[in-house]
Parts: C-alpha cells; sequence; structure tokens
C-alpha cells in the first residue's frame, strides 16, 4: 500500500488520499477533504466549494439565483473577456446571453450567461443537485458537445472583482472598474470584503503584482495556482511547484482538473510516475466533466493514469478510461454491499451518484447531452430534486 499526504497552505484545510490494493478496507484511489472538524466525501458527489455571499434580499432580485450581481457580470465580461478560461479571454468578443431558449446540447447543469463569437465557447454557472439552494455557483467555461467544463472562478463575485484588479493593473481601469464598483458597499453582500468597491491602485501599493494580490486579497483561482507551479519550475523548484498544486487541490472540492494538472505536473519531474498515476486516477472518482474540456483533455488524463499508451488516439484513450471507470464503480458497489446489506446511503444519495453515473458515460460517449437529458429529470425527481429535475429538462415546465 501507498499513502500519499499533502499538507496544504492554509492551517484549516488539508487534503489526504489513500491507494490501496482491491483487499483492502478503503476503496481504490480513495479522496478525503477534511475542513475543520467535516469530513466532506468527493467520490462521485460534488458540493460547490462556496461560501454563502449575498443576502436573500439580493438573491430573490436577481434573474438567476446563485450568480450574484450576473448583469454586472456579462457587462465585465463583454468588456474585459473571462480570465483563466480557454476561449473567451479576448475584450469585445463575449455577447451576453439573454435569451430564454434552453441549449440542449450543452452540459445539462451548465446555465450559459456569455458565448465568445470567435470561439463559440460559454462562460456559465454550474448548478448542482448536491450544493445548497442559496450556495453561489462556481463559474465555468464550457461549449456546445464539448463533454466537460473549466473552472474559471468559485462565484461571480471573485471572478468580477479579478477583472477589475487586472483592468487597473494594465492602466485600462475607468470603466471597468465604475462598471464593478457600480452598487457595491449597499450591504446587499454578505461577504463584507466583497461589498466594498475596488479602489484603484491597490494592486500597485501591494507591490507584488496582480496575480498574488488577486490570491491574497480576492480568492482562489486554479489558472493562477498553476501559473505559479509554472514559475516555480522556471526557477528549478520543484518543491514549492508541487506545494502549490497541492493547495490548489484543496481549494476546489470536486473539481477533478486540478488533480489533472497535479498529474501532469508530477510526470514531468523524474521518479514520480506512479504518483502521476494515483493523482489522475482521482479524476475518475469526481464527476469526470470537472476533469477536462474536451475529449483531448479526457485522453491526457487516461496517458496519466496509466491506462492507455503513447500514440493511441483519443478514442483508443478514452475507451481505455472507460473500462477502469466502470471497474472503480464495481469496486465501490461491491464495499457497499448487496442490495439487502446497508450501504450507509439514502435513496437521495443513491439517486444522485446515479445522475452522476449518467453524466460521466455521457461524457465519455460523446456528450450527445439532449438525448439524456429526460433520463436525467427522472432520476432527480427520484431524488425528489423536482426544480434539478426541471432544470436539466426544459419540456416539464
Amino acid at each position: 500500500m501507498m499513502l500519499l499526504k499533502m499538507s496544504l497552505l492554509t492551517s484549516s484545510l488539508s487534503v489526504a488520499f489513500s491507494f490501496t490494493s482491491s483487499a483492502g478496507k478503503r476503496s481504490l484511489f480513495s479522496c478525503r477533504v477534511l475542513q475543520s472538524n467535516t469530513s466532506v466525501s468527493t467520490a462521485f458527489n460534488y458540493r460547490a466549494a462556496t461560501t454563502r455571499l449575498f443576502s436573500s434580499s439580493q438573491q430573490a432580485a436577481l434573474p438567476l439565483s446563485g450568480i450574484s450581481r450576473v448583469d454586472t457580470l456579462k457587462r465585465l465580461l463583454v468588456s474585459w473577456g473571462a480570465p483563466g478560461s480557454k476561449g473567451c479571454q479576448e475584450a469585445n468578443d463575449l455577447v451576453p446571453y439573454d435569451s430564454d431558449e434552453y441549449l440542449l446540447d450543452l452540459h445539462p447543469l451548465l446555465i450559459p450567461i456569455a458565448k465568445s463569437e470567435s470561439s463559440g465557447n460559454y462562460i456559465c454557472a454550474l448548478k448542482t443537485a448536491s450544493a445548497a439552494e442559496d450556495s453561489p455557483l462556481p463559474i465555468v467555461e464550457s461549449g456546445i458537445g464539448l463533454p466537460g467544463y473549466k473552472l474559471l472562478a468559485l462565484n461571480s463575485e471573485h471572478l468580477m472583482r479579478r477583472i477589475a484588479c487586472e483592468a487597473d493593473f494594465a492602466g485600462d481601469a475607468k470603466d471597468v472598474v465604475s462598471t464593478y464598483n457600480d452598487g457595491l458597499g449597499s450591504g446587499e453582500l454578505s461577504d463584507k470584503g466583497l461589498d466594498s468597491p475596488y479602489e484603484p491602485g491597490s494592486v500597485e501599493k501591494l507591490g507584488y503584482g496582480v496575480q498574488k494580490y488577486v490570491l491574497l486579497r480576492v480568492g482562489p483561482f486554479p489558472d493562477l495556482y498553476e501559473e505559479m507551479s509554472a514559475q516555480h519550475i522556471a526557477r528549478g523548484d520543484e518543491s514549492s511547484a508541487l506545494i502549490a498544486a497541492e493547495s490548489a487541490n484543496g481549494k476546489f472540492t470536486g473539481f477533478g482538473s486540478l488533480f489533472a494538472h497535479y498529474a501532469e505536473l508530477l510526470s514531468s519531474f523524474p521518479n514520480r510516475e506512479e504518483e502521476a498515476r494515483d493523482a489522475a486516477r482521482i479524476c475518475l472518482r469526481v464527476p469526470l466533466s470537472s476533469s477536462g474540456l474536451t475529449m483531448d483533455d479526457f485522453a491526457s488524463i487516461s496517458l496519466s493514469a496509466g491506462l492507455c499508451e503513447e500514440g493511441d488516439s483519443t478514442e483508443e484513450a478514452i475507451a481505455k478510461m472507460q473500462v477502469m471507470y466502470e471497474k472503480i464503480r464495481e469496486h465501490e458497489k461491491q464495499e457497499e454491499g448487496t442490495p439487502n446489506q446497508a450501504s450507509g446511503k439514502t435513496p437521495e444519495q443513491s439517486a444522485l451518484d446515479e445522475a452522476t453515473y449518467l453524466l460521466d458515460r455521457t461524457a465519455m460517449a460523446g456528450a450527445n447531452w439532449a438525448t439524456i437529458r429526460s433520463e436525467l429529470a427522472d432520476i432527480y425527481e427520484e431524488a425528489e430534486k423536482v426544480d434539478m429535475a426541471k432544470f436539466v429538462d426544459p419540456s416539464r415546465n
């Protein structure tokens, strides 16, 4: 048995990963996240790792619950772009998505906010059945027919303040910061640190550059942790590069893309192949769509996980990933016991696990999202998640 423990750069949050043989007491490639005295399992269970940012009165006034100041967000995305995205970074390229029309071939858990005219990708909010009703929604990038999504920020307020900081540091702040500050300081946001207007010059005053300012004064962002690791590698500091990646793993609970990056990082160092394999296989234990944006991303995970060979096609790599995925699922079912034995799961949780399984299988099979919406809604209704059922299958409204 090999045990990999990673200490994070925060006093209240730590992550431990255990990898055991099939004869062990714990499941293959299990993941635990410990925050204070609370344990959160990420094995096929996604819970938004966010804090409540706005009051119920503000939420009721929003057209989309969970997306704070959505109109302001759209204006900032249009004028600046979406930092950390692959195909939505350019200014004056994103167009607000204001239609009531459902995009049936977009991942069923996504709410479109804006679309890039050049790449066709969308900036979206991620809505999950297991998140608390008043939780701010993570902001991600995806596209029509894509199997996954790329995490950009834990919530819209973080992303908007980052945009204001970057615009200020670039010397192009007047209109962007003015748009961002509009309405702040009125007490509508419960997080007082984000309810205060941004003061131009703050990044320069701190003196550490915009990347460190955002991480210190705004919040965590996956791409900034990746940049931090890359900077440490450029200086030949392997240990610090890995610590930065490990820290990111703990700050974005339930998102596989952080482990995919960690696996790639490990594989770039000598004698780290086994650790890279184990890290990549964690992606098969969280919602798979959170692990990558495209099929090529999934194929890279399969390679890092030791499931395919160099030279395999994308289709071959994903097919081999599917085999391991099903083995892990079968192993979990055996550990949970027969139908006559108590698994410790509520009927609701069992139904939500089935929903995740359907989404994962569809992602690996070509992401034909429109074809599974009715079945997915049936599962949510079984779990008594009627609002989610109507959300993923608009024909029920």
